[in-house]
């Protein structure tokens, strides 16, 4: 590339160099412009593109927030996790582009600019200045006179100095333009050149990056297809949905009549006594009711839900009349009353009946069968403590390895109080019967207290089904029901099992008892015995023999445990009958004169020539398992080692005497027996001072057989002729831990004997400081009772209760021991002072 114009132009200073540098000035200067609002706008461009990366990073942050509302819907979230990571990927690409607009535009322009253009500009005003003198010096010497030759001389040779200089500076200067005439082109093109690649770059990460996720994309279209529509069938569904407000019904007014939930009006007991909605429903024997209002508003630092009433078994209800408020009931417990307000006369009844059938059902219940909803103010170590038993021991009892009911292998449930196991469908019908006939419980979920543990320990599968089951045949009426057969068949074979109780064998009469030599007796179901070998009811007819001689006197036989186990026979046929003979004495060493007694449903030994003895067979030799604790070694002591203790003639031999002779014995197979063939939870023996089943079972000193008896109904404050509950005769005998069993349940520690004698009043006399603990915090606990802010139990009640809660049964033996001790002790100091 040769300059522009010739050097010899330059030299001669003609009007052709003064042109030329006047337009090259002018291109510069606009290429000057040009360029300096270029470097600008990109400026501009960068920052606008640096704030659009900020803003597109902090609406990818959004997306993850968003992302976290669909935590529900997988396919939304992990859509929303490819899109949102697309997004920060072109991001990045973005701000790569950005930092390469910066490095080749603004960067390289700048250098042109400053480096180029600024030179030529800078060496612009030298040359003007060169040239000025140069034009200077030819005025001066043309000006020269003749006359003065030093003058013409000087003014010669500033001109010629002059000339030489203006000529170095005029090539130097058009040097300086050409050169950056020269490299404009070049330098401007490989910038904006490497800015494209940028783009292109960019471009072609981004086509990358959609290419790797089209399929997920093309997938996800398809599935917003799939949405769309669903979307407009939803749509044209909810067009009926003004209808629906003809068709509305309260659920409550079909619900059942202990479910039930909803508004009600809180009447406060503190300050202005204002009303306020709450959201009330029942739960576990509770009446509990939601801290947020009807507008979920919360108060603060408040939880979500309250119990208002913490056992509705203490309660009861009644409808308000007084007072301007309509539709206005009552719950009343010892402590407090609250005043609650319906919305119309039909929820009023509504409420009122369920929450009366709530209560009614709640005195059946077992306190400890459900776990209670505690609100978070209630301090966990309130808790009872329970123990946790690991669910394959409770099927090492012979025939829990099965659903009793169904043959199910490995029930997940229990009920506590038929001390069977079942599986989980079996038990969601034993659960519909009600408490009063089945308190199920989780072997996996619920933690176990002991004495629960030591019921199933004592009855299991096999002695509960030899009970409940001992009539059934092939043409019994009833599909037996199996592992996958229809529910309804689990509820018609469960029915007719506990509830009618159909299977089961009724009592013998005493008359068929007492026949001398060999009587006919034949299968008994629950109206007597069934003449003539004919079926009755759904049951089948087996004969028997009953060889008694002699025999005129029963009794129940004493279990005791032993470290072997003896399983019972795996099926009737190889025990057709639960009637065996046991025998003991001289007549073990002659099995020539075994005399036997097959009579389903019950267990009879002849022990001697005029005694029965009832729940020989029933009663299994069971190994102690370490993971379960054992029944009541300790809890007996004191007693007759006697293996039959009292006899009761044949006449005297009913439910009501059976299941009191079992409560002596804490025999659990045979009391379960007499629950089956229908005694009377109420019942008083009039022939042994008015003392019911739950004093036999106290003074047998048996925690086992009295939690038997609560599970099972029995009534925890009945009396004696003498006015002694059981709470009376645990007292005096010092039974610590039937003590807290019963107080557990609930049992009324202020009944007051016929001579003026409480629980406390006894304890104190044989100065029992356990017992008189108890029985004070218990009585303290219910003065204070709860209020509006806490529904608790006091907390050093919660403390004591809980440390007793965790002494086992076998222990009663060491705390009898300890009283025992201290009273021989205050006997000896007596005895000492007296002398």
């Amino acid at each position: 590339m040769r300059a522009t114009i010739e050097f010899e132009e330059c030299l001669k200073d003609s009007p052709r160099f003064r042109q030329f540098v006047s337009k090259e000035e002018s291109d510069i200067e606009h290429l000057e412009q040009r360029l300096e609002k270029i470097i600008k706008l990109c400026n501009v461009a960068v920052d606008s593109g640096k704030e659009y990366v900020k803003n597109q990073s902090a609406f990818a942050m959004s997306l993850w927030d968003l992302q976290q509302h669909f935590l529900d819907n997988k396919n939304a979230h992990n859509a929303l996790g490819k899109l949102i990571h697309c997004f920060q990927e072109m991001n990045k690409f973005h701000t790569i582009l950005l930092d390469q607009a910066s490095r080749t535009v603004l960067k390289n322009l700048s250098v042109f600019v400053k480096d180029d253009i600024n030179q030529v500009k800078d060496y612009k005003g030298h040359f003007l200045k060169v040239s000025e003198g140069y034009d200077n010096a030819l005025i001066k010497n043309a000006q020269a006179s003749k006359n003065r030759p030093q003058e013409m001389q000087e003014a010669a040779n500033i001109l010629s100095a002059s000339k030489s200089c203006f000529q170095h500076t005029a090539l130097d200067y058009v040097n300086y333009i050409t050169l950056a005439q020269a490299r404009k082109v070049p330098s401007i093109l490989s910038t904006l050149l490497d800015y494209y690649q940028a783009c292109v770059t960019y471009y072609h990460q981004g086509f990358d990056l959609c290419n790797d996720f089209d399929e997920f994309f093309k997938n996800i279209s398809e599935d917003l297809n799939a949405l769309r529509g669903d979307y407009q069938q939803l749509e044209k569904a909810m067009q009926n949905r003004h209808m629906s407000v003809n068709r509305y019904c309260d659920s409550n007014t079909n619900s059942t009549s202990n479910k039930i939930e909803g508004y009600l009006f809180k009447k406060k007991s503190k300050g202005f006594k204002t009303w306020c909605r709450r959201w009330f429903y029942l739960s576990d024997n509770q009446l509990v009711y939601s801290d947020l209002d009807s507008h979920c508003r919360k108060r603060s630092n408040e939880d979500s839900f309250s119990v208002m009433e913490e056992d509705l078994r203490i309660c009861s209800v009644r409808p308000v009349n007084e007072g301007d408020r309509r539709f206005c009931f009552e719950v009343i417990s010892p402590t407090k009353s609250h005043i609650l307000q319906a919305d119309s006369a039909d929820m009023l009844s509504l409420w009122i009946s369920a929450l009366q059938h709530s209560i009614g059902a709640a005195i059946q219940h077992d306190s400890t069968h459900h776990s209670r909803p505690q609100s978070t103010n209630t301090p966990n170590n309130a808790l009872p403590a329970k123990r946790r038993i690991h669910w394959e021991e409770f099927l090492k009892i012979p025939g829990n390895a099965y659903c009793c009911d169904c043959r199910s292998p490995e029930p997940r449930w229990a009920s506590i109080n038929l001390g069977i196991t079942l599986c989980i469908e079996c038990s969601g019908v034993h659960r519909s019967l009600g408490v009063h006939y089945s308190k199920v419980r989780s072997l996996t979920l619920d933690a176990w207290e002991t004495e629960n543990v030591k019921v199933m320990m004592e009855l299991g599968n096999e002695v509960v089904n030899r009970i409940y089951e001992a009539r059934i045949g092939d043409d019994c009426g009833l599909k037996k029901p199996t592992e996958h057969c229809e529910i309804g068949v689990r509820e018609a074979w469960i029915k007719a099992k506990y509830v009618e109780r159909r299977f089961v064998c009724g009592m013998p009469k005493p008359q068929e008892l007492l026949a001398s030599e060999t009587a006919e007796v034949l299968s008994i179901d629950s109206g007597g015995v069934v003449e003539d070998g004919e079926s009755g009811g759904s049951g089948i007819a087996k004969r028997a023999t009953l060889s008694l001689g002699g025999t005129r006197k029963w009794a129940v036989k004493k279990l005791r445990r032993r470290q072997k186990q003896r399983p019972l026979p795996k099926t009737l046929s190889d025990d057709p009958s639960i009637y065996n003979t046991a025998k003991t004495g001289d007549e073990l060493d002659d099995d020539d004169d075994d005399e036997s007694i097959n009579i389903p449903s019950m267990s009879l030994s002849i022990s001697r020539d005029d005694l029965l003895v009832i729940g020989d067979d029933l009663a299994l030799d069971r190994l102690e398992t370490p993971g379960i604790l054992g029944s009541d070694q300790e809890s007996t002591d004191g007693e007759s080692d006697a293996e039959t203790p009292e006899e009761l003639p044949f006449s005297q031999l009913d439910a009501n005497q059976l299941l009191y002779m079992a409560s002596v014995v804490h025999n659990l197979p045979v009391m379960c027996m007499a629950f089956a063939l229908g005694a009377d939870k109420v019942w008083k023996n009039p022939q042994d001072r008015q003392r019911s089943f739950l004093h036999q079972a106290v003074i047998s000193g048996s925690v086992m057989a009295c939690e038997f008896l609560l599970l099972n109904g029995a009534a925890i404050d009945a009396v004696d002729e003498m006015g002694y509950s059981a709470l009376h005769i645990s007292t005096a005998k010092g039974h610590i831990a039937q003590v807290y069993l019963l107080l557990k349940h609930k049992a009324a520690y202020d009944l007051a004997s016929s001579d003026g004698k409480k629980a406390l009043d006894i304890a104190v006399d044989q100065e029992n400081a356990d017992i008189v603990t108890l029985l004070r915090l218990t009585q303290l606990n219910d003065e204070i009772g709860p209020n509006d802010e806490y529904n608790g139990e006091d907390e050093t009640y919660k403390n004591v209760m809980k440390d007793f809660s965790k002494l086992p049964a076998s222990q009663t033996r060491v705390l009898r021991q300890r009283h025992d001790s201290n009273t021989l002790e205050s006997q000896r100091s007596s005895l000492t002072n007296s002398d």
